[in-house]
């Protein structure tokens, strides 16, 4: 009898693009629609393979994640090593004072995670102009930077393209490629944004 996990969760491919190599390992994307997650939820989440997670802490209107904090702190007392945080921005409020608040927040509940990922998606969330939208989001990487936590994208080609007008400025950072097809391999991956 398969066992299932009592939390829907989506697979996702984590890229790290170095020297033109990716690689890839098992994890899950848990966002704010999955509420307040239990310690054996977590624990079926790892004993199936999951290696990291990533965490929505930001909802894309500017609220923190309520439940961060306990997602982060379950998630490692489950045995899932590399734990971090997405924030889906919200591009009418100021983009330092969003990732500020949102590190602030988790530290004063007392967790902590590796990484910063920026969710650039939903074109209808942001500007008509791609420059303005650019520009945001290296804000919100330069306050990323700031905590001292390493900043990171989330996105696909078909939402970077209308957001950022194929913007290779943010090339140097990791990928998390958004793509949902029930399939962990890269074999529908398009090139964009200078991540190849």
């Amino acid at each position: 009898m398969k066992r299932y996990c009592s939390v829907i969760v989506g697979l996702v491919l984590m890229m790290a693009f170095a020297a033109s190599v990716a690689n890839a390992t098992l994890g899950l994307d848990l966002s704010y629609f999955q509420g307040d997650v239990s310690q054996s939820s977590w624990n079926c989440l790892k004993q199936s393979g999951r290696e990291f997670a990533i965490i929505q802490a930001q909802l894309s209107t500017g609220r923190v994640n309520p439940y961060v904090a306990n997602d982060i702190n379950r998630a490692k007392a489950a045995g899932i090593k590399y734990v971090d945080i997405y924030i889906f921005p919200n591009i009418n409020e100021d983009a330092a004072a969003q990732v500020q608040n949102t590190v602030n927040f988790i530290k004063s509940n007392g967790a902590t995670f590796g990484q910063i990922w920026l969710d650039i998606e939903g074109p209808q969330y942001w500007t008509n102009n791609c420059q303005t939208n650019v520009n945001f989001i290296s804000r919100m990487v330069n306050a990323g930077r700031a905590t001292g936590y390493p900043v990171h994208i989330y996105s696909s080609h078909s939402q970077w393209q209308p957001i950022t007008c194929g913007s290779t400025a943010f090339s140097n950072l990791q990928l998390w490629w958004a793509y949902y097809d029930n399939n962990a391999s890269f074999d529908n991956f398009q090139s964009f944004g200078g991540w190849r």
